[in-house]
């Protein structure tokens, strides 16, 4: 049995859950907010330039997001990777906007691949310092204090977005992810006893055979193919909707910068102690439970959404839609690690969380990519994009419907 890379003790389980808050601080500061207000206002780019940016960088993490992970499973190790790809995401962070826009889009793509593959690592790691019976509340505590990251991140958006700029902003959030990630990086146990080239040759090979065998395990394995095939459907719709939210508000519902970020500190505060209250959940019902009343939640919220324009609902349903929308992502967030720790072999750990992270990858590549397809370059408008995400969520909600033996995840 594998040494354990870190300890389970207070200090250390403390430690993983602040590494959360540079995990929210950068999707919610810099992807969902910063990033397409910095495109749209000094660019003149649109949807499809926020939308193909974020596609590029997602197919690139949908092709290495298996690879990285088998490498972590056959070197047993996670510290080591979890470190380089944190501090190359950094980084990559701070020095948007400091080139221009071809260089300031390739570091944005860099940055979103950089952070994506550490959260292999760092979702893998949850298993070294939980147990069965507190993995739910261990996870929920650090989608909770995460979203501390992202409300510090509009804090300072609302603060210095105007006197500072951007490019300010990417910077200073890219320093604030040092100081949350710092303290997990430090706890760790770094044992690097792969010297040798041919040695890592071999293993990047038989990593290689290893990934047509994980497939072809997952097709006989319904259930574990049913809950991929549904989070592929439940994170296109949510990957859209937190990428365009802020220009959807602000284009299509008229709405001030203002008056979106004020929504989305408090959608992030209602997310705090939800994320521990459905921690709670979790192992009190059992994740698949939590999992079906949160994307049933993205359902109703994207529906509503759609309708504000076309219905002609003043823009104050807005708020009700943002304020709402930190409850059942932080669910989604919580209830889906316990799922994976449920049905992965001890072992191969990493190998599920590779193949968890690559549905969800394969959902970031389709779904800016259709956002912008259908609102810019078909020309059928932001509403009509808002839509198609309801109609995403509702299909993932069947496939978690006749999710079989509920109670034993």
């Amino acid at each position: 049995m594998a040494r354990r890379e870190l300890e389970r003790n207070p200090t250390t389980i403390s430690s993983w859950v602040i590494y959360d808050m540079a995990n929210t601080m950068f999707s919610a500061g810099v992807v969902g907010l910063v990033f397409p207000l910095w495109v749209i206002s000094h660019s003149g780019g649109d949807d499809a330039t926020v939308g193909y940016t974020l596609t590029v960088a997602m197919i690139l993490v949908f092709f290495l997001s298996p690879l990285v992970g088998f490498l972590s499973d056959r070197l047993k190790r996670r510290m080591p990777f979890l470190l380089v790809l944190t501090l190359c995401w950094i980084v990559s962070t701070v020095l948007i906007g400091t080139w221009g826009l071809k260089l300031s889009l390739l570091l944005v793509v860099t940055a979103l691949v950089f952070i994506q593959l550490a959260n292999i690592f760092y979702n893998g790691l949850l298993g070294d310092l939980s147990t069965n019976g507190n993995a739910g509340l261990i996870g929920g505590m650090g989608v909770g204090l995460g979203y501390i990251g992202a409300i510090t991140a509009v804090a300072m958006s609302i603060l210095l977005l105007e006197d500072d700029g951007h490019v300010n902003l990417f910077r200073l959030m890219g320093f604030c992810s040092l100081v949350f990630t710092a303290p997990l990086l430090v706890a760790g146990r770094y044992r690097i006893s792969v010297t040798n080239g041919s040695l890592f040759a071999e293993v990047f090979i038989e990593t290689l055979r290893l990934m047509k065998s994980s497939f072809q395990r997952s097709v006989t394995n319904s259930n574990w193919m049913r809950f991929l095939i549904s989070r592929f459907w439940y994170l296109w719709a949510v990957n859209a909707a937190s990428s365009f939210a802020v220009l959807y508000a602000v284009q299509t519902v008229k709405m001030s910068e203002t008056e979106v970020q004020m929504i989305l500190v408090i959608g992030i505060v209602t997310g705090i102690p939800m994320g521990a209250f459905w921690g709670w959940l979790v192992d009190k019902i059992g994740a698949l439970h939590v999992l079906k009343v949160n994307v049933l939640g993205w359902v109703l919220l994207l529906a509503i959404a759609a309708a504000i324009p076309l219905m002609t609902w003043p823009s104050s349903v807005w708020w009700f839609v943002g304020s709402f929308s930190g409850t059942v992502l932080s669910g989604l967030y919580v209830a889906e690690r316990p799922i994976v720790l449920a049905m992965a072999p001890l072992d191969r750990r990493s190998e599920y969380f590779a193949m968890f992270t690559m549905s969800g990858r394969l959902a970031a590549i389709v779904a800016p990519f259709s956002w912008g397809m259908v609102s810019t370059t078909l020309g059928f408008g932001q509403p009509a994009a808002m839509a198609t995400l309801a109609i995403c969520a509702l299909i993932a909600l069947g496939f978690i419907s006749v999710f079989r033996q509920w109670r034993t995840i």
